[in-house]
C-alpha cells in the first residue's frame, strides 16, 4: 500500500507533490542523445510509475519499451492516461529475462529495494546483462551510515537503502 496514490500525489509519504508533472520530455530527449538510443532499442523501465517516460519513448517513435512497477494505483493510471496496455506490468523479476534488453533503467527505484531483492536483481543482471547498459539513478549519502546528501531524498519515507556512492559502484561492480 505504500506505492499507491498518496505515494505519487501530495507528497505525503514521498518527495512527489505529483509525480505525473515530472518533467519527462526533458529526460526523454537527455537519454535519447546522451545514450544514442534508437527506436529500435528494447529499453526496460524498472519502476517506472504512472509509465510518463515510457509514453515519451513511444510518442517518439519507440515500440520496444516495456515498463513495471510495484504499485497498482500508478499500472491503472498509466493505462487510463497514456493507453500503454501491455507496456507496463506489475513488478514481476521474470520480466529481467523475458528477452535480451538493449537498456535497462532504474530511475529512483534501487533504493526502495529489500537488501534481498536487490541481491536477487544483481544476480539476475550478473547473468543477463542488458546489451548497451544499466542506467541508474540513485540518492547517495556521503559517507557510509550517514542521511542521503539531498533534502528532496530525506523527505522520501520509503526510502530503504541510503549508501554512498562507492557502495552502488561495488554493487554493480560485483555484479559484472
Amino acid at each position: 500500500a505504500k506505492f499507491e496514490k498518496s505515494y505519487f500525489t501530495g507528497g505525503i509519504i514521498s518527495n512527489y507533490t505529483d509525480y505525473q508533472k515530472r518533467r519527462y520530455p526533458e529526460l526523454c530527449n537527455d537519454l535519447i542523445g546522451v545514450l544514442n538510443l534508437k527506436e529500435t532499442d528494447k529499453i526496460l523501465d524498472v519502476g517506472c510509475a504512472t509509465g510518463a517516460l515510457l509514453w515519451e519513448f513511444k510518442k517518439k517513435g519507440f515500440g520496444n519499451i516495456k515498463g513495471m512497477d510495484e504499485s497498482i494505483w500508478a499500472i491503472t493510471k498509466v493505462r487510463e492516461m497514456f493507453k500503454l496496455g501491455d507496456w507496463i506490468d506489475h513488478y514481476n523479476r521474470n520480466l529481467y529475462t523475458e528477452q535480451k534488453w538493449d537498456w535497462i533503467f532504474f530511475f529512483d527505484v534501487l533504493e526502495h529495494f529489500s537488501d534481498d531483492e536487490l541481491e536477487k536483481v544483481m544476480f539476475l543482471l550478473k547473468h543477463n546483462p542488458p546489451k548497451n547498459g544499466i542506467i541508474v539513478r540513485i540518492p547517495v549519502a556521503v559517507e557510509e551510515g550517514e542521511d542521503f546528501v539531498l533534502d528532496i531524498s530525506k523527505r522520501d519515507k520509503t526510502h530503504i537503502q541510503v549508501h554512498t556512492k562507492k557502495f552502488w559502484c561495488d554493487v554493480f561492480q560485483m555484479a559484472g
